[in-house]
């Protein structure tokens, strides 16, 4: 066999092992999910209870809703016109009375009280949702 072969075979051999190394490799861990404030006060024994889950929850939507205010502000701050500000109030009112809607409708007398921790759960995932919606919105212009 020549030099010339032997390198190439060699060359060959190493692409083909090369992924096969890498899918034997062990895989590193991923990092442990920070506990955030609501887990914390979910875990507490007064987040035990529908009370204190409505109040945990309460807590963490205040901090929510503070964010999605400064994102609002920051949003309307980044619009030039007043047309455009206006036109995103117009949206923002709108979200609003769709959130309160969509959350309400959790709620029932037959469901009993755990469909307040859902209500109250829709008003959070949707206030942390809305939030990162504004964060985003024209920020790249």
């Amino acid at each position: 066999m020549t030099r010339a072969a032997a390198l190439s075979l060699l060359t060959l051999a190493l692409l083909v092992a090369a992924p096969v190394a890498s899918a034997q490799a062990p895989k590193a861990a991923k990092p442990a999910k920070a506990v955030s404030a609501l887990d914390r006060c979910l875990a507490t024994p007064e987040g035990q209870s529908t009370y204190g889950m409505i109040d945990c929850i309460g807590k963490e939507v205040a901090v929510q809703d503070a964010r999605l205010n400064r994102a609002y502000q920051a949003a309307l701050m980044r619009l030039e016109r007043p047309r455009q500000k206006a036109a995103l109030q117009k949206a923002q009112r709108a979200w609003i009375a769709f959130r309160d809607a969509d959350c309400a409708a959790y709620v029932d007398e037959d469901w009993g009280s755990l469909a307040r921790v859902e209500a109250n759960q829709c008003v959070l995932d949707r206030t942390r949702q809305r939030a990162d919606e504004l964060e985003r919105f024209r920020a790249g212009y």
